[in-house]
């Protein structure tokens, strides 16, 4: 399984896992169905415009439309190689899909299909968007963040992330202008936006996948491979505290957030053994039963 989109405008939970993104009305706690078809999913993001939702299929190289009211597939359309996640940007009203091993940012323009790679100094993992022009990019085998102009469709720039090993989770504030970079080495990034600038290395399990900010309680989330839900305060721009750790899971790194009413939705399924470690001071990485995925619910405290 790999990454969760929570769609406010219409109260749905989509899981991306293998072949399938299995779509829960959170409404209910039913599960509705699955988008199928699909070959090794990952990202998942949708046109406001028109109510429609993209995924993507790294073993075919291709991109999927489909309706998120019959989860009927639409339209595919070709893709870069090793595609992962994915944002909808609302300045220039495009869709960016990270291709890893293709070291680039595939845009996609959802109003005439139109699409245009944009080469990266690294292999990108998540990628947010700040809605004024600005998406940014972490660069896992760098150790960066790439800042792309996402009118011009070209790259700016890439920032180190000293003390950030393989970035993977990617959230940003963008009252503040401050990106949130969750790493594999157990380390939150805050990177002024504006600057590249680092402002803080906080403490976070091992084994991130993804990050989350929600904007009304002023809480940063990282998701990890390792059990828990690290929460980190924001008392002001430049400042952190980090929270007690919620327990959850083994293999619950990605997650979704419902910025309503700070509700946050974790993944995972019955991990096989004990995992494997590939990189010295990671996490390990599991392989899972086939027919365990479930759906983990964390409500704020009152």
């Amino acid at each position: 399984m790999d990454y969760l989109h929570y769609h406010a405008a219409t109260g749905q939970l989509f899981i991306a896992h293998g072949k399938a993104v299995s779509v829960v009305d959170m409404a209910s706690g039913k599960v509705q169905g699955n988008v199928t078809g699909l070959d090794d999913t990952h990202g998942i993001a949708f046109d406001p415009a028109t109510g429609d939702g993209y995924t993507d299929s790294s073993g075919t190289r291709t991109l999927s439309e489909f309706d998120p009211a019959t989860l009927k597939v639409m339209k595919t359309l070709p893709s870069l190689e090793d595609t992962d996640g994915m944002v909808f940007d609302a300045a220039s009203h495009d869709i960016f899909v990270a291709a890893g091993d293709s070291q680039a940012v595939l845009a996609l323009d959802p109003a005439t299909d139109q699409e245009t790679k944009i080469d990266l100094p690294g292999k990108p993992e998540y990628l947010v968007a700040d809605g004024q022009g600005r998406l940014y990019v972490a660069l896992n085998d760098k150790n960066q963040i790439a800042v792309v102009d996402t009118e011009a469709k070209k790259l700016v720039t890439s920032d180190a992330l000293p003390g950030c090993a393989a970035p993977t989770g990617m959230a940003m504030d963008t009252a503040t202008m401050r990106v949130f970079a969750s790493c594999q080495n157990g380390k939150l990034a805050v990177v002024n936006a504006k600057t590249g600038a680092m402002v803080a290395l906080l403490n976070i399990g091992k084994g991130s996948d993804s990050a989350a900010f929600d904007a009304k309680r002023h809480l940063v989330f990282s998701a990890n491979s390792t059990g828990t839900l690290s929460v980190i305060r924001e008392i002001d721009a430049d400042h952190y505290q980090a929270l007690a750790p919620v327990k959850t899971q083994i293999g619950a790194r990605t997650m979704a957030l419902d910025e309503a009413n700070g509700d946050v939705f974790l993944v995972t399924a019955t991990p096989q053994g004990k995992g494997k470690v590939k990189h010295p001071g990671f996490a390990p990485r599991y392989n899972f039963e086939p027919g365990t995925l479930r759906l983990l619910v964390y409500k704020p405290a009152s």
